[in-house]
C-alpha cells in the first residue's frame, strides 16, 4: 500500500515556481534578456513626482505631460484591462503607478503577459496625471531588469510571524513599508 502524499502544502509552491520559470524560458526564447546588466534611469518616483508637480505650477493647469523619464522599480500591482494596464511600481523612494497602452507599445504590449508580481522593470516615458487624480508615467518602452522567480509574502497579511521576519529581513523590507524607516535610522545612528 502507498503510503499518503504529505507534500500537499509544497505543491502549490512549486507549481508557482514552475510557472514563473517557464515565463522566463518564453522570454529567453524571444531573445529578451530577462537580467541585463545595466540600465540608467533618470528619475525616482519621487523625483518624478516632483518633477511633474513642478511643471504643472510653473505651466499652470495647462499642462498634461512633462519630458520623459526613466524609472525603474519592482512591480507590486498588476491590473491588465485589455488594451490598456497599470502596473504599480516601487522604488527605494516610493510608489509610482505606470500605464501601458497596445498602440503605444504596439507588439512589446504582449510581453506584459510574462510579467509577475515581484519583477522588476524600468520604464521610459511622460509623467501625466490620470483622471482619478494618480501621477502615473507613460509607458513608452519598458526593459525587463530581473525576472523574479519566487512569488512576495501576501500584500495584506505581510509577514506576521516574528521569527520568519527576523532571519528574512529582505522579505521583511519588501512586505512591510514602515519598516525601511528604522534601518536607514539604525545606519545613521550607527
Amino acid at each position: 500500500m502507498n503510503a499518503p502524499n504529505n507534500n500537499t502544502i509544497e505543491e502549490p509552491a512549486e507549481d508557482h515556481l514552475s510557472a514563473r520559470q517557464e515565463k522566463l524560458r518564453r522570454l529567453r526564447a524571444k531573445g529578451i534578456d530577462a537580467y541585463p546588466t545595466k540600465y540608467t534611469r533618470s528619475h525616482t518616483s519621487a523625483e518624478a513626482r516632483v518633477l511633474f508637480n513642478t511643471a504643472v505650477e510653473t505651466a499652470g493647469a495647462t499642462i498634461t505631460q512633462t519630458q520623459p523619464v526613466s524609472i525603474a522599480g519592482r512591480i507590486m500591482a498588476v491590473r491588465i484591462m485589455g488594451k490598456n494596464s497599470f502596473l504599480d511600481i516601487k522604488d527605494g523612494d516610493g510608489h509610482l503607478q505606470a500605464h501601458f497602452r497596445v498602440d503605444t507599445l504596439g507588439e512589446s504590449y504582449d510581453l506584459l503577459k510574462e510579467l509577475d508580481i515581484g519583477d522588476f522593470v524600468g520604464i521610459t516615458g511622460p509623467i501625466f496625471k490620470t483622471r482619478t487624480g494618480e501621477v502615473t508615467i507613460a509607458a513608452a518602452e519598458f526593459t525587463f531588469l530581473s525576472k523574479s522567480l519566487r512569488s512576495l509574502p501576501e500584500k495584506w497579511h505581510g509577514l506576521k510571524d516574528k521569527e520568519q521576519r527576523y532571519r528574512q529581513r529582505y522579505l521583511d523590507l519588501i512586505a512591510n513599508d514602515e519598516i525601511m524607516p528604522v534601518f536607514l535610522n539604525r545606519s545613521r545612528i550607527i
